[in-house]
């Protein structure tokens, strides 16, 4: 009988490494990782594509979804500008790798630069289609819709959508319950009085009045409830529906009881509260004005920008912050 267990234990060790062998078959590299030659076909909101399943160079477009891949953890090797600023901001500067570069604006790609960054993947909203085929002959591309259902955009959604293509659902998870904790810890500072405010975009010789719809603030005004972002009810309305434009002459159209500025820089602020019919707004006359600390925060929106921009809110519309 003793003359048997020699041959129990090489059976024993065939399967051992029989099972070795199929652990790394399926894709890992013993350490639990993906290896970086395994792919995954996915769906997307533009078509389906073969991607890296663990992206090392990951070029986004436009600017706008930074954010998205800084909360995802992708390793982004580029993107567009925004054609509104020079530079990032620095809350998201900060999160951007040494090697980082831009290519181009958002509005006018450099698709010759964006091939030297020898992307592995190329991730963006849905206004991406019209270049779709060229991108896609520099690398995998994958998008993803920039409204919800309703034609609200809003960064919430888009998270959500680009983790389920990506499959980093449970990454999206926690941010997303982070923004709306700080969300509803900043409504609480609020008083709860059946106010309405308005998100104003001061721009030179104009004031864009941003609607509901719109992505500006990161959707923390949008998603506050003791006090009501309006949408216009006059202006010349923006043909996306994002904005109404209001020229000096008719911002007594302007009635809500508080006003929230953004303005494209310290002159035009300045410019606009040197018109003649500034000091006769309802709000001005309250002292209900609140005066966003930088453009680029407020309309590059995303997760990090919902956690400054929510503490400039509460500063601002707090209890403690309307008491000063």
């Amino acid at each position: 009988m003793n003359s048997r267990h020699p041959r129990a234990a090489l059976v024993a060790l065939t399967l051992l490494a029989a099972t070795a062998l199929a652990s790394c078959d399926d894709g890992e590299n013993g350490s639990g990782e993906p290896d970086s030659s395994e792919t995954l076909l996915v769906e997307h909101d533009l078509g389906t594509a073969e991607i890296p399943a663990d992206p090392q160079r990951v070029f986004v477009m436009p600017s706008g979804a930074i954010e998205l891949a800084i909360s995802l953890d992708l390793e982004m090797v580029g993107s567009p500008m925004w054609g509104g600023i020079e530079e990032f901001p620095e809350h998201i500067s900060s999160h951007l790798p040494e090697e980082f570069s831009t290519a181009g604006t958002d509005a006018e790609p450099s698709f010759e630069d964006i091939a030297a960054l020898e992307p592995d993947l190329i991730v963006g909203d849905d206004r991406i289609a019209e270049h779709l085929e060229r991108l896609e002959g520099i690398a995998p591309v994958v998008g993803f819709d920039r409204e919800d259902a309703n034609g609200r955009v809003d960064w919430r959604f888009q998270l959500s959508r680009l983790a389920e293509i990506l499959e980093l659902e449970e990454r999206a998870n926690a941010v997303l319950a982070d923004a709306e904790q700080r969300v509803a810890e900043v409504d609480a500072t609020i008083p709860d009085n059946g106010e309405t405010i308005a998100a104003l975009r001061v721009r030179p010789e104009e004031v864009r009045f941003y609607t509901t719809t719109s992505s500006l603030s990161s959707g923390v005004l949008q998603n506050l409830e003791h006090i009501t972002l309006a949408d216009p009810d006059a202006g010349d309305l923006h043909e996306a529906g994002l904005w109404a434009t209001f020229s000096s002459e008719n911002l007594l159209d302007i009635t809500t009881d508080w006003l929230y500025l953004v303005p494209d820089s310290p002159a035009d602020l300045e410019a606009l509260r040197s018109t003649g019919v500034w000091d006769r707004l309802p709000a001005v006359q309250a002292g209900q004005v609140c005066v966003a600390e930088d453009l680029g925060t407020w309309i590059l929106n995303g997760p990090l920008a919902t956690q400054i921009i929510a503490d400039e809110v509460e500063a601002c519309l707090g209890e403690a912050g309307s008491a000063e």
